[in-house]
């Protein structure tokens, strides 16, 4: 039977430094050159999943929690999902509302990502435009007034703030026609994500398409947080590392080690032994 395997990145394949330990991609890199079918979905993107060279991945993996579909053996975006024009002047009308501005994801026609921000409101947002400004995305600038044009492909936005200050702006996005909102806590400090995509982009989507494109039997995803629920409960089988939040670890058919003692490689050595 052909089994795809599919794992989210930070709190699950990575450690708490946010990296791929040399035993997990030692482990990983050997068990795909023996042609174990394994890829990731993330909210990261392109330019902040490159510690994964190590591994030398062949298949198309997840990005922006369903937004993105990328091939690593072919260099090249597959699919995209963009936001509904109407839809994201809407979220943009919220955040307005909020006084609170977010990082915007804008997509070409060659799926090249553009990045805009109006102000940075705290430290872990400054670290995480120092990390990515010069990675590869097209453009990653800040502007003086964000605004939606017809012919603009909205395909992201995401912010990092308080749980408080987050949960109002959750709740009103929530309530807009056409995209989706998912508020999980920062694997790396006390802050909290929120993330707002297209309704019809979910990690879960991703992952099918993939194993459509394989002709895989069978699918096991691997995950950690929120923002992994519907990845898990939609695998044939939905695996939660040890120290996943409690609301995964309770969906999951199966618990396995901690993601900082590489948990999901050993589950695999075990699999393919």
């Amino acid at each position: 039977m052909s089994v795809l395997y599919i794992s989210d990145l930070d709190g699950t394949l990575l450690n708490k430094q946010a990296r791929l330990t040399d035993r997990s991609a030692h482990i990983i890199g050997e068990l795909v050159k023996k042609g174990l079918l394994f890829t990731v979905a993330t909210a990261r993107s392109l330019s902040s999943i490159e510690l994964l060279s190590r591994l030398d991945l062949k298949l198309p993996c997840v990005q922006l929690n369903g937004v993105l579909l990328y091939d690593f053996a072919e260099k090249k975006y597959t699919g995209c999902t963009p936001i509904k024009v109407q839809a994201a002047r809407s979220v943009l009308d919220v955040l307005h509302r909020h006084d609170r501005m977010s990082f915007v994801y804008k997509a070409d026609e060659q799926y090249g990502i553009h990045v805009e921000f109006e102000r940075l409101s705290n430290d872990v947002e400054r670290e995480f435009f120092e990390a990515r400004r010069d990675k590869d995305y097209k453009s990653f600038a800040k502007t003086d007034k964000i605004s939606v044009s017809d012919g603009d492909r909205i395909i992201y936005f995401t912010m990092v703030d308080s749980y408080e200050r987050l949960l109002p702006i959750h709740r009103d996005i929530q309530e807009i026609s056409g995209v989706r909102s998912t508020l999980y806590s920062d694997n790396y400090s006390e802050m909290y994500f929120l993330e707002v995509f297209s309704s019809d982009a979910t990690k879960a989507a991703g992952m099918l398409k993939i194993k459509e494109m394989l002709g895989a039997e069978k699918v096991v995803a691997f995950g950690d947080n929120l923002n992994d629920l519907e990845l898990l409960r939609t695998a044939d089988v939905g695996i939660a590392v040890n120290d996943a939040v409690n609301e995964v670890r309770e969906a999951a058919d199966i618990i396995i080690g901690n993601s900082f003692e590489d948990g999901v490689a050993e589950y695999l050595l075990s699999q393919m032994s």
